[in-house]
């Protein structure tokens, strides 16, 4: 009797852990990504709509103008930005007209991208970033977060690579977000 005890338990204990298992999905950070490449796009928004640098067919957007393969160490420290929350905590507007796109690949496919606005202190990503869910107003469908705007230090990195690769759309000077 005791062992077909120990058999029943043993068995649900083997069915709630393959349930488990199957049925939850890890969380995905930029850190944890598979990936060989990633490559920093300038790029120009449309006066009709916003234009992501992935679009939804996924393909690159066709108003790309200059295209930079970032190094081993741009990366890691762009990766681990994208997922500290301290990188995040701020104020956005509106406008969303991203000029920066960040696309990460493996063996030429894309596993995740990110479209950047500046102007309104914004950026869209593919992946979740959990980092970036900060002031959170209200409960259910209408909540949504006051603070996802990105902090002046990961602004400042952005615009370091923007500066270094001369991009077209760098922050300017005195910029309300850099105040």
């Amino acid at each position: 009797m005791t062992n077909i005890l120990i058999g029943r338990i043993a068995l649900t204990l083997i069915f709630s852990f393959l349930f488990f298992a199957a049925f939850t999905q890890p969380t995905k950070t930029f850190s944890s990504l598979k990936y060989d490449k990633v490559i920093i796009y300038d790029y120009s928004g449309s006066k009709d709509y916003y234009i992501h640098i992935i679009d939804e067919q996924g393909r690159l957007a066709k108003t790309v103008t200059k295209q930079v393969t970032l190094n081993t160490m741009e990366i890691n420290k762009l990766s681990k930005s994208l997922n500290n929350k301290s990188s995040y905590g701020s104020g956005s507007a509106a406008c969303f007209d991203p000029h920066l796109g960040i696309v990460y690949y493996h063996k030429t496919k894309i596993v995740a991208h990110v479209s950047v606005c500046l102007d309104c202190n914004a950026l869209d990503s593919s992946i979740d970033i959990a980092a970036q869910k900060q002031g959170k107003i209200g409960k259910g469908k209408d909540a949504y977060y006051m603070l996802s705007g990105m902090s002046k230090s990961f602004r400042y990195f952005l615009n370091t690579l923007l500066i270094k690769y001369k991009f077209s759309h760098q922050i300017v000077p005195g910029e309300s977000f850099d105040q």
